[in-house]
């Protein structure tokens, strides 16, 4: 991958908003008294792969679940697409959901149902019609080499089977922002690698992609990819420049064929129309 230009922002007055689809400040959680996390502030733009690396106690999923609106920090903001979602009241939370990808190990599927009708439900819940989820959902599936899969039942799959199906749900779309908890754990190399091939490709498609993972191997192949590195050590970020290092958008870059990441409302009153991600800027 081409490199590309960055510029130093030293603060959300200047933080090019317009791009960064998600953007966490001074975020700060705790359990049992102990600091989770503390002060963690980075942002990832649209089209950006970034790799959150740490020991399995460093606080990456504790971070996932903050970014994918899990879990509200105690202190700090999470903006996502311009609007800081800790300020939002519960009800809405589900609208800002359905704009992206969430990925854990032992993610939920519907046992009965096919794994295309699984991918399917990821595309549905953004307004999709019924022939374009589908259309949808079979591509996700093919991108993670889970295509004959497709009309089987979840509950027949293999665990490994059932983990590319629901990183075929994540991807589905692809959704303006992806996060993915060790999406390769306990995986082959075949299947890992298909799962580092898969994530660039929704960065590619325009997907503002997070990825938190223990295994430096992983996080070695997704910066080899393109990839963003950042470590976590006991809740902090170490190592990272003092300011943020983002993108310069790139105009003459050549036009993607396939349609970019998209993003619905967020306050659940769509009109019928999906707008590109990001959606609006943030706080001045």
């Amino acid at each position: 991958m081409p490199e590309r230009s960055v510029r130093k922002v030293s603060g959300t007055a200047a933080l090019p908003y317009d791009r960064v689809v998600l953007w966490l400040e001074g975020i700060g959680c705790q359990r049992h008294g102990k600091a989770v996390l503390d002060g963690v502030t980075f942002g990832v733009p649209s089209g950006e792969l970034v790799v959150i690396e740490g020991s399995p106690a460093s606080g990456k999923s504790t971070l996932l679940e903050v970014a994918a609106t899990i879990r509200l920090p105690e202190r700090g903001a999470v903006w996502f697409a311009g609007r800081n979602t800790t300020t939002l009241q519960q009800a809405s939370l589900p609208f800002v959901r359905r704009n992206l990808g969430y990925y854990v190990a032992d993610a939920l599927l519907v046992e009965e149902d096919t794994a295309v009708d699984n991918v399917m439900a990821a595309l549905a819940v953004r307004g999709e019609a019924l022939k374009a989820a589908k259309a949808g959902a079979l591509d996700s599936l093919a991108l993670v080499r889970a295509a004959d899969l497709a009309d089987r039942a979840v509950a027949s799959l293999s665990s490994g089977q059932k983990r590319m199906v629901a990183l075929a749900r994540t991807l589905a779309g692809p959704p303006p922002l992806v996060v993915a908890d060790e999406p390769a754990a306990l995986l082959g190399d075949e299947a890992r690698a298909v799962v580092v091939a898969a994530l660039a490709a929704a960065r590619d498609l325009g997907s503002a992609v997070l990825v938190a993972t223990a295994d430096s191997a992983l996080a070695n192949a997704l910066v080899a990819a393109g990839g963003r590195r950042i470590h976590l050590v006991d809740g902090r970020m170490v190592g990272a420049p003092a300011v943020e290092l983002v993108p310069e958008p790139d105009y003459h870059e050549a036009s993607r064929e396939e349609r970019p990441a998209r993003l619905v409302s967020l306050d659940g009153d769509d009109q019928g129309s999906a707008l590109e991600a990001p959606l609006s800027k943030g706080p001045r």
